[in-house]
């Protein structure tokens, strides 16, 4: 199911063409952090990461929750859609799931997920996304998805981590705490103790820390949002 389009992104056709391309052919990595928000602001980021994306390879998307789970799903920290194609406005996309229980009712909710579609069908036709929703809470929940991830890095699979590197703040603290995110990545720190204690708020710190452990454990800078408002947006790529 569209539930976002018209909202976070445009839906007429022309508008999406002047948001994904040009995409410029780039070398390839192993994982990324893309941020949310409306996709004018950083469809430069996205085009950047499917500069490095061929077509035909392997998407593993993975997106936080930013509520708690339903409490039919309490306990429970991952969840995949049900296998489907997505006909977007510039395309179709393949979904399918790793097997995890069912996503539906978070994807009303979370748009994030949504933002990768328009990029998908026109630069990688024949790429299959797995989406995967969480709600990690722990090290040990890091480490699990960690372990699951291993398994699908075959070398034509990438790996994408939705997530902003702040919560919403102040307008005058946003850019502060972003480049106090960014710092922690590139020099390959520890996350889950400084996010526990709330000394960084970026939402997907946990899908971050997973994804860490699977490559080298420190991240590049390709660039940041052309308008921080509440909340600090940048894009990083790991090998």
């Amino acid at each position: 199911m569209i539930y976002h389009s018209g909202i976070f992104y445009p839906d007429a056709q022309e508008e999406l063409i002047k948001l994904v391309t040009p995409i410029e052919e780039k070398e390839t990595h192993k994982a990324f952090i893309l941020p949310h928000m409306e996709l004018k602001s950083i469809a430069h980021l996205y085009r950047e990461v499917f500069g490095s994306i061929r077509n035909g390879m392997r998407i593993i998307a993975l997106i936080p929750i930013h509520r708690e789970v339903l409490m039919k799903d309490n306990g429970k920290k991952l969840f995949s859609p049900l296998s489907r194609i997505e006909e977007t406005t510039l395309g179709n996309v393949k979904i399918e799931s790793l097997g995890y229980d069912d996503s539906a009712p978070y994807e009303e909710e979370e748009y994030s997920l949504e933002l990768l579609y328009p990029f998908i069908a026109y630069h990688n036709p024949d790429s299959v996304l797995y989406p995967v929703f969480a709600h990690l809470e722990s090290g040990e929940d890091t480490k699990k998805l960690a372990n699951d991830l291993k398994k699908l890095d075959d070398g034509n699979t990438v790996f994408i981590a939705s997530s902003n590197m702040t919560a919403k703040m102040e307008t005058s603290d946003v850019e502060c705490e972003r480049d106090k995110m960014v710092s922690l990545l590139e020099n390959g720190e520890k996350l889950m103790e400084r996010w526990k204690k709330g000394r960084i708020s970026a939402c997907g710190t946990p899908l971050i820390e997973s994804i860490s452990r699977i490559g080298s454990g420190r991240w590049h800078l390709l660039g940041i949002s052309e308008k921080e408002t509440k909340a600090g947006h940048a894009a990083l790529y790991m090998d």
